[in-house]
């Protein structure tokens, strides 16, 4: 018999190629599958298309869809799924409406490549401790 290893996805929307691409290639490196949108549309068509991945990281302010319409959004097609926002804004109001679509945690950008790692892998039970 043989097993098979999935891998957590994470899907990781933001407007920006090189946010996308630097922790991106974080997620790779921790071992999870990366997947990425550069709009909220994107986002939500790749839920459609494949299914709700483990962990949604996304932006707030992105052209068209916000990002905190998209949380509202994603509530529609993927219930459970953890989203963290990562965003250069922290006002106090947004983090509270987020908590309403069921965000789970805020990075304020730029972040720290390990602290943002130690957040990923906190949400998706990870305790596997960074090596250094």
């Amino acid at each position: 018999m043989k097993w098979k290893i999935s891998m957590k996805t994470v899907l990781l929307l933001d407007d920006a190629r090189s946010i996308r691409s630097v922790y991106a290639e974080v997620i790779r490196q921790a071992g999870f599958e990366a997947q990425t949108a550069s709009s909220a549309e994107e986002g939500l068509r790749y839920i459609v298309d494949h299914g709700a991945p483990d962990l949604i990281i996304t932006d707030i302010n992105m052209p068209g869809i916000s990002g905190m319409e998209f949380c509202k959004r994603v509530r529609h097609v993927a219930k459970h799924t953890p989203i963290i926002v990562m965003s250069a804004l922290s006002d106090k109001g947004l983090v509270a409406e987020a908590k309403t679509f069921g965000v789970q945690g805020w990075l304020l950008k730029p972040v720290e490549p390990e602290y943002f790692l130690n957040k990923l892998k906190s949400i998706l039970g990870e305790t596997q401790a960074l090596s250094s």
